[in-house]
């Protein structure tokens, strides 16, 4: 119940106004048995002659009662911290402002303490933008040894470099009909 309304908040944000235009993100994943680290770009566009200034939620998994820290927000565009509310253990909501025909670039990170034998990455409220990511980019980085048992989404390629094995994912006009869960 808790996450269809943050849904529903999510999707009403745009409601009023104009609306930001979120077209693409690059996501790294880093996953050993105790921590996920999520790393991970957004790109939103303003295609419009008017500004854009919109509430955007940004959802942390809530399963098991596992531990958001470490969150970060990172306004690249204009080389500066943002200030974001967190919304309780669902995630945070911050200020997006976008000019006439700009495009606005956010770097996101967080880190969760995991207590359970799966990580989970929200890719779901996607569909409340009402259109499909144009270009999204996956990376999940796991020690050589690490054992991955499945995946939400089976990953495109895989590489072995140093002690290092790394997943990727390349989508285009992507509109998930499922989070990204890495189950080990």
């Amino acid at each position: 119940m808790i996450k269809i309304s943050w849904l529903l908040l999510f999707i009403c944000s745009f409601a009023y106004g104009q609306r930001a235009n979120f077209f693409k993100e690059d996501i790294t994943f880093r996953l050993d048995s105790i921590h996920f680290n999520v790393e991970g770009y957004y790109w939103f566009a303003n295609n419009s002659d008017k500004p854009v200034s919109s509430d955007i939620f940004y959802p942390f998994p809530n399963s098991s009662g596992e531990k958001i820290d470490s969150i970060r927000l990172f306004n690249i565009s204009a080389g500066q911290k943002t200030h974001y509310k967190l919304e309780g253990s669902n995630g945070i909501s911050f200020d997006l402002f976008i000019a006439p025909h700009d495009t606005v670039l956010f770097q996101i990170g967080y880190r969760q303490e995991l207590t359970s034998d799966s990580a989970e990455y929200i890719l779901r409220t996607t569909q409340g933008w009402g259109k499909p990511l144009e270009h999204a980019e996956y990376k999940l980085i796991v020690p050589a040894d690490f054992k991955i048992k499945n995946f939400s989404y089976q990953p495109d390629k895989s590489y072995n470099i140093e002690n290092q094995k790394i997943y990727y994912w390349k989508m285009e006009n992507f509109m998930p009909s499922r989070d990204m869960v890495f189950y080990f």
